[in-house]
């Protein structure tokens, strides 16, 4: 049963979307808590499709909010609404801006963070500029993400100045940013623990040199940072690949030493061996790794990286590499198991099998396991049966490409194990019959 508050919260976003409040002078919802306000703004994201900004304007304009996200919405289907909302806070002259709808866009963004000076997480399509967020000292989350459309500072540098006042920024995300601007912002946020999802890799060799020429001046500077999160490696083969290559282990080594907090990795490995290093990373929990871009048989570089941290993981994602007609070009599942008995959740993106097909009864802690098989063959039957034999613990599956599992497997996979805990799968390009669907349903 609903509490009173919370049948009271969607009552009045019932009303709001009515538009009871739109004439109010002063804003009613100005007075109401930050939590209240934020929770009714947070009800506006269970609506399907692009959120109306007039349904929620008295939310924007209350001055109270300390989350948005402005991603969700149309604001080029509510031009006629921001220009009455512009002309209410006086602060541009329209006439100048009468036909240009970014330009309205852009100032109506803009309007929106300065109502909203308690912000502390923040996150948008269209970029503000900078300047604007010295009006939010509490920030602590700052994502602007790419936009289809090019509004007046879409493609404007980082501004230095800005962040450096932003005493309690942890996360940034701004797209296209260059290594030497990320350097820069690393060294000028000292509380970031996530700078999205931009390769930071180079930069820490930046910061390094950086560090080495002026060492005298640096004897008070903290070696490392507080980042948690990260992403490391070039998603694609750039011009000078076998220079970027043969210093990849260097490159890694030194953000781990800049970075030995860091408890969440995505990483791209472009040498076999060049990523040992990772062992030093004590906090380690969740592993994205790509071998995409990784010559050479990978796999004893990566066992032999999981015997160490694998205890400590508790999310794996393994991308690997298809070479056809090598068994090694895929991954050993129960290998993986071994290493990392305490796994919640497991992806791999890669043709799958067993190292020894006598394993048979595993107590595996998976919540979420999701497979996207790149080969059919009796290997990938046998790892079918060990993973959905073992998995009791399941809330979400996710299978494709996965053409071994037919009825007769399905059926023997439920006869040990009912998935009694599943809450959402998903199976496409599979071999079941309609009937095999209509089991799977049932169960």
């Amino acid at each position: 049963m609903s509490s009173l508050y919370t049948i009271c919260l969607d009552r009045i976003y019932g009303f709001l979307k009515e538009g009871i409040w739109k004439s109010c002078i002063p804003n009613p919802f100005s007075d109401l808590p930050t939590k209240a306000v934020n929770e009714l703004m947070d009800l506006s994201n269970n609506e399907e499709g692009y959120l109306k900004t007039g349904d929620v304007l008295m939310l924007l304009t209350s001055g109270r909010l300390t989350r948005l996200d402005l991603c969700r919405f149309n604001p080029k289907a509510d031009k006629d609404l921001i220009v009455s909302a512009i002309q209410k806070a006086g602060s541009i002259c329209l006439r100048s801006l009468a036909s240009n709808s970014k330009e309205l866009i852009f100032h109506f963004v803009r309007n929106i963070i300065s109502w909203n000076p308690y912000l502390e997480e923040f996150h948008s399509r269209v970029h503000p500029g900078f300047d604007i967020f010295q009006k939010c000292p509490n920030l602590r989350i700052l994502k602007i993400y790419s936009s289809f459309s090019q509004f007046p500072v879409n493609n404007a540098p980082i501004d230095l100045s800005v962040l450096s006042s932003l005493r309690n920024l942890e996360v940034l995300h701004v797209f296209k940013v260059d290594t030497d601007t990320i350097a820069n912002v690393l060294e000028t946020c000292p509380k970031l623990i996530s700078i999205g999802l931009s390769d930071s890799l180079d930069s820490f060799e930046v910061i390094a040199q950086r560090r080495q020429k002026n060492s005298l001046l640096n004897l008070g500077v903290d070696r490392h940072f507080q980042l948690r999160r990260c992403v490391w490696g070039k998603d694609f083969r750039s011009g000078n690949w076998l220079e970027y290559n043969s210093g990849f282990g260097r490159k890694i080594r030194t953000a781990v030493e800049f970075c030995p907090l860091v408890q969440e990795l995505i990483i791209q490995v472009h040498q076999k061996d060049g990523y040992k290093a990772l062992r030093f990373l004590k906090q380690l929990t969740l592993l994205r790794i790509h071998f995409n871009y990784c010559r050479g048989d990978f796999l004893p570089d990566f066992v032999a990286l999981l015997r160490e941290i694998g205890p400590q993981l508790k999310h794996l994602s393994i991308f690997g590499k298809e070479e056809p007609f090598r068994r090694n070009a895929g991954v050993p599942v129960d290998v993986i198991c071994d290493c990392c008995p305490d796994l919640q959740s497991l992806e791999i993106w890669s043709s799958i099998f067993m190292k020894d097909s006598s394993k048979y009864s595993y107590d595996l802690a998976l919540k979420r396991l999701t497979l996207y098989g790149e080969d059919s063959d009796n290997d990938e039957e046998e790892s079918l049966r060990f993973l959905l034999y073992n998995s009791m613990h399941l809330e979400e599956l996710y299978l494709e490409c996965v053409q071994r599992l037919d009825d007769t497997l399905l059926h023997q996979i439920f006869e040990r194990n009912p998935f009694s805990q599943l809450k959402v799968s998903l199976i496409d390009e599979c071999s079941l019959t309609r009937q095999g669907f209509q089991m799977f349903l049932e169960k």
